[in-house]
C-alpha cells in the first residue's frame, strides 16, 4: 500500500509519533486533534512563585506585677501565662534623622543656598520698606513743626511792626505818666 506524501514527511520528521505501517496503528492510539507535536512550540515549564518578603515575628510575654508575685510563690512547675502579646518586629535599622538631614543638605547644597539667599533678600527688602516708612513719618512731623514755627515767626513780626508804631509808643508812654519835655526844659550835653 502506498503512503501519501504528507504522511511520509510526518514519518521522516517524527518517526516515533507515526508508525511506519498503517496496520500497526491501533484505533485507540490514533492521534486526536491537538495531540500532534508542533516543532515551533516550546514545552511549558511549571513556575513556582517566589517569596519576596520575609517577616520575622516574635512572641513577647508581658506580665503584670501581680503575676510576677504569683510566679515567685508558685510551685516548682511553671504555669503558662495567659496574656501574650504578638508583635511584628522590624529587622532593618532606620537611619538617624539628623545625619539624614545633613546628607540631604549637602547633596542639595546649591538649592538650599539659593533658598537662604532669597529669604535673606526678602527679609532685607521688608526691613528697608519699614525704615522708609518710618523716615517718611519723621519727615512729615518735622515739616509740620517747621510750618508751625514759620507761622509763629510771622505773627511775631507783625506784633513787632505794630508795637514800633509812633502812636502806640506815645499812648503807652502817656499811660505810664510820661510827658514830652518842652524845648526850654531840654538839656543838651556835648560829648566832644
Amino acid at each position: 500500500m502506498q503512503q501519501s506524501n504528507a504522511l511520509r514527511k510526518v514519518e521522516e520528521n517524527y518517526p516515533s509519533v507515526v508508525p511506519s505501517t498503517p496496520a500497526a496503528v491501533p484505533a485507540d492510539n490514533e492521534p486526536k486533534f491537538g495531540q500532534r507535536p508542533n516543532p515551533k512550540a516550546r514545552p511549558v515549564q511549571k513556575t513556582v512563585p517566589m517569596v519576596t518578603q520575609i517577616v520575622e515575628e516574635r512572641i513577647i510575654r508581658l506580665q503584670t506585677p501581680e503575676e510576677k508575685e504569683e510566679e515567685k510563690f508558685a510551685s516548682a512547675t511553671p504555669q503558662p501565662l495567659l496574656s501574650l502579646y504578638h508583635a511584628g518586629i522590624e529587622t532593618e535599622k532606620r537611619k538617624a534623622l539628623v545625619p539624614t538631614i545633613f546628607n540631604d543638605i549637602l547633596s542639595n547644597f546649591m538649592t538650599y543656598g539659593l533658598i537662604l539667599v532669597l529669604t535673606t533678600l526678602a527679609v532685607y527688602k521688608v526691613h528697608q520698606v519699614q525704615m522708609t516708612r518710618d523716615m517718611t513719618v519723621q519727615y512729615n512731623e518735622v515739616a509740620k513743626h517747621n510750618d508751625q514755627l514759620h507761622k509763629q515767626w510771622l505773627s511775631l513780626l507783625s506784633e513787632r511792626e505794630a508795637l514800633t508804631e509812633y502812636s502806640i509808643i506815645r499812648q503807652n508812654a502817656q499811660e505810664l505818666g510820661m510827658v514830652q519835655p518842652k524845648t526850654e526844659d531840654e538839656v543838651v550835653v556835648d560829648l566832644r
